[in-house]
């Protein structure tokens, strides 16, 4: 048996009912390149408790959304009428990343994950980066073709020596940009793994992690099996699925 990767759900109001829901980009980036199965994890009011999740998964991705973290849990106003936000999902995110670390699970956070870790260990966010003097504007062009969206748009430069250069053995390669937040205020326990030309974190990791935990601000699992230093982060997730799921078998 393939080891699981467990995904928390967005949730989405689509008339009077509301679904849960994680994009397919994700599934086919863990299943084509992680080589795990995927088990998606409801969003609930009152969430599934860490300890069960665990007693199933052998990995957490935290994924990308459309939707913003709530203001208030990282000390901002809230935000203007009409931001796509979603409490549920908060609820449920920002408990379980300090469970999983705790426990030792290996997590890989993507774009929203990546703000998730940050702001669940104590750091803060720029709502809107594209109005910080001096950034470029990371949003996607929404009336571009998908492959448009989704391609290469700008640099990283990898920390020497940290996690994510050693993965993908690159100091500096291509990325996509589909975000309008940014981390602002870095939590303590984090490091910086890479920047962007224009100075935005583009990716984590947690110091004295127990188990593989990093987190990107692009977006790797789009078509990650034609990406190669996308490729290899999803190798790298799926080794340490396994590795633990061994561990947890002996």
């Amino acid at each position: 048996m393939k080891p699981i990767v467990a995904i928390v759900c967005d949730t989405n109001q689509q008339g009077p009912h509301i679904y849960h829901q994680v994009g397919d980009k994700y599934v086919q980036a863990l299943v084509r390149c992680a080589d795990v199965t995927p088990v998606l994890i409801p969003a609930l009011e009152n969430p599934i408790a860490a300890a069960d999740i665990f007693a199933i998964a052998d990995g957490i991705l935290f994924t990308g959304g459309y939707s913003n973290i709530q203001r208030h849990h990282y000390g901002e106003e809230p935000a203007p009428e009409g931001e796509h936000e979603d409490p549920r999902r908060d609820k449920n995110t920002l408990a379980l990343v300090k469970a999983v670390l705790d426990a030792g699970v290996p997590m890989l956070g993507i774009c929203r994950g990546l703000q998730e870790l940050n702001v669940a260990m104590g750091g803060t966010l720029y709502p809107r980066v594209h109005e910080i003097e001096g950034r470029m504007d990371h949003r996607e062009d929404k009336n571009a073709p998908i492959d448009v969206q989704y391609g290469h748009a700008h640099a990283v430069s990898t920390t020497e020596g940290g996690l994510l250069a050693s993965v993908t053995g690159e100091s500096r390669f291509m990325v996509n940009t589909v975000h309008g937040q940014a981390i602002r205020d870095l939590a303590p326990g984090l490091s910086i793994e890479a920047l962007a030309d224009d100075e935005t974190i583009e990716a984590v990791s947690v110091d004295g992690a127990k188990e593989f935990a990093l987190a990107v601000q692009w977006h790797p699992e789009w078509k990650a099996w034609d990406d190669q230093p996308s490729t290899k982060i999803f190798n790298a997730f799926g080794d340490a699925v396994r590795g633990h799921k061994t561990k947890r078998t002996l």
